[in-house]
């Protein structure tokens, strides 16, 4: 499991060399910018629009040095710097995790059987016990385990342990292909029967001429899914409950990102970066099991129904 670098005088989150040779310093927008230095060099700062992220970038041309010295509004504070593995043209989905144990390795599985080569779970949980239950996909590096233990609201940052995490990834992974950003009861659907979610991106940007150097991301509509009848929803049960809601052609959409295309970004929506491809329900969306783990919501009675799915799940049903 990695441990973030928390400086908690000064709200930073992590401080990381990536990818991309920059050093990073992830923080909520819960203060005032700080004024950060290495050396003789300031940080660039990229806000997020909607008012949760500040992020602190360095380009740095030495190789990643574990302990560093900065300057924190004038105040010379020494430090550990992370460093995470990379995943270069690699298509992975990075995600927040609440005590979710029950449902996450059925996602992790599903998503790897559509063609996700890595996943980025950061716990937010209290229980401690995600790494024993993923210790198959950590110990194949599958999974990369991060320790983000973190408000998930703040007074004035708002959502902004979620916005943190997704602007974390985004920087930590930045010569990745794509990186998805669900949440775990959000199931990606491609239709017209494709399998493999590179080959979809693939066939997408040649048959719609997407100039792919000037797109933030794809954007994919969420169709709401909901267990009307309280059908069994252990292990992939769910993936069997077929009622739903008409696609949602506005709200709760979530993006496949292009990361270096983007700067920050929240929950549904890049806010400082390369503009997003809204793609086709015809061609793909995401099922949103909203009652998964939540038996309060997602009793909707409905005679709408959405079997699809199930061309995903031949290996796991």
């Amino acid at each position: 499991m990695y441990i973030p670098i928390y400086i908690k005088k000064y709200n930073i989150y992590d401080i990381y060399h990536n990818d991309n040779n920059n050093l990073i310093i992830i923080s909520p927008m819960e203060n005032n910018i700080l004024n950060i230095k290495y050396g003789d060099n300031n940080f660039t700062t990229h806000i997020c629009s909607h008012n949760h992220t500040f992020v602190y970038i360095l380009d740095i041309e030495t190789i990643y040095i574990k302990n560093i010295k900065l300057s924190i509004n004038e105040e010379i504070l020494e430090t550990n710097v992370n460093k995470y593995p990379e995943f270069k043209n690699e298509i992975i989905m990075s995600t927040i995790i609440l005590n979710e144990d029950d449902y996450i390795k059925q996602w992790i599985n599903f998503h790897l059987n559509i063609g996700i080569t890595r996943f980025i779970i950061y716990d937010n949980s209290s229980n401690n016990t995600l790494e024993n239950i993923l210790k198959y996909f950590i110990n194949n590096n599958i999974v990369i385990l991060i320790k983000w233990n973190y408000n998930f609201y703040l007074p004035n940052s708002g959502i902004s342990g979620q916005t943190t995490q997704q602007s974390h990834s985004i920087w930590a992974f930045k010569n990745s292909k794509y990186i998805g950003l669900f949440d775990i009861d959000e199931y990606i659907n491609m239709q017209n029967n494709y399998q493999n979610i590179d080959i979809f991106f693939n066939d997408l940007i040649i048959n719609e001429k997407i100039n792919i150097e000037n797109t933030g991301g794809f954007q994919l509509l969420n169709k709401l899914f909901f267990n009307p009848y309280n059908l069994p929803t252990n292990d992939y049960e769910f993936l069997k409950i077929y009622n739903c809601d008409n696609i949602l052609l506005v709200g709760r959409e979530k993006l496949f990102v292009i990361p270096k295309n983007v700067y920050t970004y929240s929950i549904h929506c890049i806010t400082k970066g390369k503009n997003s491809y809204n793609v086709s329900h015809e061609k793909i969306f995401f099922n949103h099991y909203i009652f998964l783990n939540k038996s309060e919501r997602g009793r909707n009675i409905t005679d709408i129904t959405d079997n699809t799915i199930s061309n995903h799940c031949t290996n796991l049903l």
